[in-house]
């Protein structure tokens, strides 16, 4: 039986998308988030992985190459599934493109793990999931943290508002779960968007950003019960 979501919970990429929608597509977007899809039916869950191994393992194009193969060797049982490991491979290939944009340079990257906390904004829970924590020493040498937040939807691609707002929101998350690996750095927190091959940082100035993700979150906590 498919889930109902009782109380108001959005992930960050659609809360990203939801800041800057119509108030046709707001709707939908509550609407998809109360009632989301089963887990077999999720696109991207293995191209995060991938994506994800190769990131925590060197940054070696090679590991890409072998998740690509792996996918190409899995045998669908289902239409469905030969769509998924068809786009999951193409999310790899669009993601090795923009390897070398990430700057990446001196930096551990650890993975979040399974998980990670959420955010909590005005009665919503807000669904995070970042990849990847990015940790680096600043010119004084003082360590510095961010985050990598991957966005997959091949024919939506994010604009420039809404990944500010994904970035923002992940900055908030490094702030509140992330402090004592040290002070969050803004220039290291980025939204990759993976099939539109853009990369988006957090940016330097929040608060009023940070005040419509509040106004946000309390419209979509009135409107739950009627969706």
């Amino acid at each position: 039986m498919a889930e109902i979501r009782e109380l108001p919970r959005v992930s960050v990429n659609k809360l990203g998308e939801y800041l800057t929608a119509t108030p046709a597509r707001r709707k939908r977007i509550i609407y998809d988030q109360k009632h989301p899809p089963e887990q077999q039916y999720l696109r991207y869950p293995e191209a995060s992985h991938a994506i994800t191994d190769f990131l925590c393992r060197g940054q070696d194009l090679s590991i890409l190459r072998d998740h690509q193969r792996r996918f190409a060797c899995s045998v669908p049982q289902t239409e469905f599934e030969a769509q998924r490991l068809h786009l999951c491979s193409e999310a790899l290939e669009r993601f090795a493109d923009l390897v070398p944009w990430l700057d990446l340079n001196e930096t551990i990257v650890s993975a979040v793990g399974a998980e990670p906390p959420v955010l909590e904004m005005a009665g919503v829970t807000i669904s995070v999931r970042p990849e990847v924590v990015l940790q680096r020493m600043d010119k004084h040498g003082n360590a510095r943290v961010g985050l990598m937040k991957l966005y997959f939807a091949k024919h939506t691609p994010l604009d420039e508002k809404s990944g500010q707002y994904i970035g923002t929101m992940l900055q908030r998350f490094a702030e509140q779960h992330l402090c004592q690996l040290g002070p969050c750095d803004h220039r290291l927190i980025q939204v990759v968007d993976v099939f539109a091959g853009t990369i988006f940082t957090a940016p330097r100035a929040h608060i009023r950003r940070l005040s419509d993700v509040v106004l946000a979150c309390e419209e979509i906590a009135e409107r739950w019960s009627v969706h």
